[in-house]
């Protein structure tokens, strides 16, 4: 017999407290993770970050968070809902309305230059600048916060890249 009892039990106390010490970094670490099923914590989230965030429902009854960044108001929508709950990804969403429109050319140079967002025009060749965020799953809310950080960040390159 290798342990008597005494001795097996203080293996037993001596694995647990080795097992504890290594874990205890990762708890200390981490964090719950943010997904679009709550409008309110992604509201929370966009707060805390020192902008305003006004929820409400969009034309299909999905959640909608409408915020501002420099001036320009932008719009969080969130996508793969059920009846308008339980949504797995959000889009950040801006319009400008300028009074010649934009060329399908220069949104296309914008597109070139830029990663994670896009440039579309609507009917009137006014540009949308938007950003998707796959949140299923979930996120940090470090990462989530830093997504819109980038978000505000390209959204000001597109606006002096239009110089509007």
């Amino acid at each position: 017999m290798l342990f008597n009892s005494e001795g097996n039990l203080m293996f037993k106390k001596s694995l647990l407290a080795a097992v504890a010490l290594i874990l205890a970094p990762l708890g200390a670490n981490a964090q719950a993770l943010v997904d679009a099923s709550d409008v309110d914590i992604i509201a929370a989230l966009i707060q805390e970050e020192g902008y305003r965030a006004v929820v409400s429902i969009d034309g299909v009854g999905d959640p909608k968070i409408t915020s501002s960044a420099n001036g320009y108001e932008f719009v969080v929508y969130f996508y793969g809902c059920t009846d308008g709950d339980n949504c797995r990804d959000v889009q950040f969403s801006v319009s400008f309305d300028m009074e010649d429109g934009m060329s399908l050319t220069r949104a296309q140079d914008f597109n070139l230059e830029k990663r994670w967002v896009k440039v579309y025009l609507n009917e009137e060749s006014d540009p949308l600048l938007e950003m998707d965020v796959n949140l299923y799953g979930g996120v940090s809310a470090t990462n989530f916060k830093d997504t819109l950080d980038w978000w505000v960040i390209l959204m000001d390159d597109f606006i002096e890249f239009i110089d509007f």
